[in-house]
Protein backbone atom coordinates (compact mmCIF):
# COMPACT_ATOMS: atom_id res chain seq x y z
CA UNK A 1 0.00 0.00 0.00
CA UNK A 2 2.62 2.28 0.82
CA UNK A 3 4.46 1.66 -2.50
CA UNK A 4 1.24 2.35 -4.07
CA UNK A 5 0.65 5.95 -2.58
CA UNK A 6 4.35 6.81 -3.44
CA UNK A 7 3.58 5.30 -7.25
CA UNK A 8 0.56 8.10 -7.24
CA UNK A 9 2.45 10.84 -6.04
CA UNK A 10 5.00 10.96 -8.66
CA UNK A 11 2.05 10.41 -10.90
CA UNK A 12 0.37 13.47 -9.69
CA UNK A 13 3.64 15.49 -9.11
CA UNK A 14 4.63 14.88 -12.89
CA UNK A 15 1.15 15.41 -14.41
CA UNK A 16 1.10 18.83 -12.41
CA UNK A 17 3.23 21.23 -14.69
CA UNK A 18 0.73 20.46 -17.63
CA UNK A 19 -2.50 21.54 -15.24
CA UNK A 20 -3.39 18.21 -14.72
CA UNK A 21 -4.24 16.16 -11.66
CA UNK A 22 -3.77 12.62 -11.23
CA UNK A 23 -7.15 11.97 -11.56
CA UNK A 24 -7.97 14.18 -14.13
CA UNK A 25 -4.98 12.06 -16.18
CA UNK A 26 -7.06 9.13 -16.20
CA UNK A 27 -10.24 10.70 -17.45
CA UNK A 28 -11.81 11.18 -20.29
CA UNK A 29 -14.39 13.70 -21.24
CA UNK A 30 -16.29 14.43 -24.64
CA UNK A 31 -15.13 17.95 -24.35
CA UNK A 32 -11.27 17.59 -23.82
CA UNK A 33 -11.33 15.11 -26.37
CA UNK A 34 -12.81 16.93 -28.97
CA UNK A 35 -10.69 19.85 -28.22
CA UNK A 36 -7.73 17.94 -28.68
CA UNK A 37 -9.06 16.25 -31.73
CA UNK A 38 -9.79 19.46 -33.64
CA UNK A 39 -6.14 20.85 -32.96
CA UNK A 40 -5.07 17.55 -34.09
CA UNK A 41 -7.06 17.91 -37.51
CA UNK A 42 -5.81 21.74 -37.77
CA UNK A 43 -2.56 21.34 -37.26
CA UNK A 44 -2.43 17.91 -39.96
CA UNK A 45 -1.89 15.16 -37.48
CA UNK A 46 -4.94 13.13 -38.80
CA UNK A 47 -3.42 10.17 -37.46
CA UNK A 48 -4.73 11.59 -33.73
CA UNK A 49 -7.68 13.75 -35.34
CA UNK A 50 -9.12 10.61 -36.49
CA UNK A 51 -9.56 8.28 -34.01
CA UNK A 52 -10.34 10.60 -31.62
CA UNK A 53 -13.32 12.05 -33.58
CA UNK A 54 -14.67 8.42 -34.39
CA UNK A 55 -14.26 7.87 -30.64
CA UNK A 56 -16.52 11.03 -29.73
CA UNK A 57 -18.62 10.12 -32.43
CA UNK A 58 -19.45 7.04 -30.69
CA UNK A 59 -19.80 9.16 -27.50
CA UNK A 60 -22.74 10.77 -29.50
CA UNK A 61 -21.02 14.37 -30.45
CA UNK A 62 -22.70 15.32 -33.51
CA UNK A 63 -19.72 17.57 -34.29
CA UNK A 64 -17.16 15.15 -33.65
CA UNK A 65 -19.29 12.58 -35.96
CA UNK A 66 -19.13 15.34 -38.88
CA UNK A 67 -15.67 15.31 -38.65
CA UNK A 68 -15.50 12.00 -38.50
CA UNK A 69 -17.13 11.83 -41.71
CA UNK A 70 -15.08 14.14 -43.74
CA UNK A 71 -11.90 12.80 -42.35
CA UNK A 72 -13.41 9.07 -44.03
CA UNK A 73 -14.26 10.85 -47.40
CA UNK A 74 -11.26 12.78 -47.52
CA UNK A 75 -8.93 9.75 -46.43
CA UNK A 76 -7.26 11.53 -43.99
CA UNK A 77 -5.69 9.74 -40.86
CA UNK A 78 -6.81 6.61 -43.01
CA UNK A 79 -8.02 4.95 -46.08
CA UNK A 80 -11.17 6.92 -48.16
CA UNK A 81 -14.28 5.60 -47.46
CA UNK A 82 -17.48 6.82 -48.90
CA UNK A 83 -19.69 4.79 -47.27
CA UNK A 84 -17.83 5.18 -43.78
CA UNK A 85 -18.22 8.79 -44.73
CA UNK A 86 -22.20 8.81 -45.46
CA UNK A 87 -22.26 7.01 -42.41
CA UNK A 88 -21.14 9.47 -39.84
CA UNK A 89 -22.69 12.07 -41.63
CA UNK A 90 -26.16 10.82 -41.31
CA UNK A 91 -25.12 10.31 -37.79
CA UNK A 92 -24.41 14.01 -37.13
CA UNK A 93 -27.31 14.94 -39.18
CA UNK A 94 -30.15 13.25 -37.27
CA UNK A 95 -28.47 14.95 -33.99
CA UNK A 96 -29.43 18.62 -35.83
CA UNK A 97 -25.78 18.98 -37.72
CA UNK A 98 -26.52 20.99 -40.73
CA UNK A 99 -23.29 21.04 -42.11
CA UNK A 100 -23.36 16.98 -42.09
CA UNK A 101 -26.91 17.37 -43.46
CA UNK A 102 -25.16 19.24 -46.60
CA UNK A 103 -22.68 16.50 -46.84
CA UNK A 104 -24.83 13.79 -46.65
CA UNK A 105 -27.03 15.17 -49.50
CA UNK A 106 -23.70 15.77 -51.56
CA UNK A 107 -22.16 12.21 -51.68
CA UNK A 108 -26.14 10.58 -51.91
CA UNK A 109 -27.33 12.97 -54.61
CA UNK A 110 -25.24 11.33 -57.47
CA UNK A 111 -23.43 8.39 -55.48
CA UNK A 112 -20.07 7.74 -55.51
CA UNK A 113 -20.01 3.95 -57.52
CA UNK A 114 -19.52 1.45 -57.18
CA UNK A 115 -19.14 1.58 -53.37
CA UNK A 116 -21.93 4.31 -52.44
CA UNK A 117 -25.25 3.83 -54.28
CA UNK A 118 -27.16 7.30 -55.03
CA UNK A 119 -30.39 7.99 -53.14
CA UNK A 120 -32.18 10.67 -54.71
CA UNK A 121 -34.89 11.10 -52.31
CA UNK A 122 -32.77 10.90 -49.48
CA UNK A 123 -30.28 13.64 -50.32
CA UNK A 124 -33.72 16.06 -50.80
CA UNK A 125 -34.49 15.55 -47.67
CA UNK A 126 -30.75 16.10 -46.50
CA UNK A 127 -30.55 19.64 -48.54
CA UNK A 128 -33.56 20.63 -47.07
CA UNK A 129 -32.71 19.99 -43.88
CA UNK A 130 -29.42 22.10 -44.53
CA UNK A 131 -31.55 24.73 -46.52
CA UNK A 132 -33.73 25.03 -43.60
CA UNK A 133 -30.67 25.31 -40.88
CA UNK A 134 -28.89 28.17 -43.05
CA UNK A 135 -26.94 26.94 -46.18
CA UNK A 136 -27.27 28.72 -49.19
CA UNK A 137 -26.04 26.56 -50.85
CA UNK A 138 -28.30 23.25 -50.05
CA UNK A 139 -31.47 25.68 -51.10
CA UNK A 140 -29.42 26.12 -54.98
CA UNK A 141 -29.03 22.55 -54.68
CA UNK A 142 -32.29 21.34 -54.22
CA UNK A 143 -33.77 23.82 -56.30
CA UNK A 144 -31.92 22.04 -59.28
CA UNK A 145 -32.77 19.03 -57.90
CA UNK A 146 -36.78 19.85 -58.28
CA UNK A 147 -36.48 21.49 -61.66
CA UNK A 148 -34.98 18.18 -62.75
CA UNK A 149 -37.82 15.87 -61.16
CA UNK A 150 -34.93 13.95 -59.04
CA UNK A 151 -36.50 15.81 -55.82
CA UNK A 152 -39.76 14.44 -56.93
CA UNK A 153 -42.49 15.73 -59.51
CA UNK A 154 -40.62 19.05 -61.11
CA UNK A 155 -41.93 21.96 -59.10
CA UNK A 156 -40.82 24.49 -61.27
CA UNK A 157 -42.07 27.42 -58.74
CA UNK A 158 -40.60 26.06 -55.94
CA UNK A 159 -37.38 25.69 -57.00
CA UNK A 160 -37.62 29.54 -58.87
CA UNK A 161 -37.87 30.79 -55.00
CA UNK A 162 -35.30 28.99 -53.27
CA UNK A 163 -32.92 29.98 -56.37
CA UNK A 164 -33.88 33.75 -56.05
CA UNK A 165 -33.47 33.47 -52.09
CA UNK A 166 -29.84 31.80 -52.51
CA UNK A 167 -29.19 34.51 -54.81
CA UNK A 168 -30.63 37.25 -52.60
CA UNK A 169 -28.43 35.74 -49.67
CA UNK A 170 -25.24 35.71 -52.04
CA UNK A 171 -24.68 32.90 -53.44
CA UNK A 172 -23.48 32.60 -57.41
CA UNK A 173 -24.43 29.86 -58.18
CA UNK A 174 -28.08 30.47 -57.53
CA UNK A 175 -27.73 33.72 -60.29
CA UNK A 176 -25.57 31.55 -62.42
CA UNK A 177 -29.41 28.85 -62.71
CA UNK A 178 -31.03 31.89 -62.85
CA UNK A 179 -29.14 33.44 -65.61
CA UNK A 180 -29.50 29.76 -67.80
CA UNK A 181 -33.58 29.98 -66.84
CA UNK A 182 -33.87 33.36 -68.49
CA UNK A 183 -31.88 32.01 -71.54
CA UNK A 184 -34.49 29.23 -71.66
CA UNK A 185 -37.39 31.03 -71.57
CA UNK A 186 -40.16 31.48 -74.71
CA UNK A 187 -38.77 34.48 -75.14
CA UNK A 188 -35.30 34.46 -73.30
CA UNK A 189 -34.96 37.14 -71.52
CA UNK A 190 -31.42 38.65 -72.71
CA UNK A 191 -30.89 41.66 -69.74
CA UNK A 192 -32.00 39.13 -67.04
CA UNK A 193 -29.49 36.28 -67.97
CA UNK A 194 -26.47 38.59 -68.62
CA UNK A 195 -27.11 40.68 -65.43
CA UNK A 196 -27.19 38.01 -63.29
CA UNK A 197 -24.56 35.97 -64.72
CA UNK A 198 -22.56 38.77 -63.97
CA UNK A 199 -23.23 38.89 -60.64
CA UNK A 200 -22.86 35.67 -60.37
CA UNK A 201 -18.97 35.50 -61.92
CA UNK A 202 -18.45 38.67 -59.60
CA UNK A 203 -19.01 36.48 -56.91
CA UNK A 204 -16.37 34.33 -57.77
CA UNK A 205 -19.00 31.71 -59.41
CA UNK A 206 -16.09 30.41 -62.23
CA UNK A 207 -18.61 28.72 -64.35
CA UNK A 208 -20.64 31.70 -65.00
CA UNK A 209 -17.53 33.88 -66.59
CA UNK A 210 -17.74 31.90 -69.58
CA UNK A 211 -21.38 32.45 -69.76
CA UNK A 212 -20.71 35.86 -69.09
CA UNK A 213 -18.23 36.36 -72.05
CA UNK A 214 -20.51 34.33 -74.76
CA UNK A 215 -23.27 36.61 -73.89
CA UNK A 216 -21.21 40.35 -73.78
CA UNK A 217 -19.77 38.67 -77.38
CA UNK A 218 -23.85 39.07 -78.53
CA UNK A 219 -25.26 42.35 -76.50
CA UNK A 220 -25.27 45.60 -78.21
CA UNK A 221 -24.66 48.77 -75.68
CA UNK A 222 -27.96 49.20 -75.01
CA UNK A 223 -28.59 45.80 -74.10
CA UNK A 224 -25.15 45.68 -72.14
CA UNK A 225 -26.72 49.40 -70.33
CA UNK A 226 -29.85 47.34 -69.79
CA UNK A 227 -28.53 44.37 -67.73
CA UNK A 228 -26.17 47.03 -65.46
CA UNK A 229 -28.78 48.60 -64.48
CA UNK A 230 -30.94 45.32 -63.94
CA UNK A 231 -28.40 44.00 -61.40
CA UNK A 232 -29.56 46.95 -58.87
CA UNK A 233 -33.29 45.15 -58.90
CA UNK A 234 -32.22 41.85 -59.01
CA UNK A 235 -33.10 40.45 -55.82
CA UNK A 236 -36.52 43.23 -55.42
CA UNK A 237 -40.07 40.80 -55.39
CA UNK A 238 -40.94 40.01 -58.91
CA UNK A 239 -43.02 42.25 -60.61
CA UNK A 240 -41.63 45.36 -59.03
Amino acid sequence: MVHRCALLAVVATVLAPVGMTGTAAWAWTPPQGYATAAHAWEAGDYATARPLFERLARAGDARAAFYAGVMAEQGQGGAADPVVAADWYRAAAAAGHVRAAFNLARLLEDGVPPALAADPAQAARSYAQAAAGGIVAADTALALMQLNGRAGPVDAPAAQARLRRAAATGDGAADHALALRALAGDPPDMVEALARARRASLRGHQPAGALVDRLNAAADPALSAAADARMATLDQPAGN
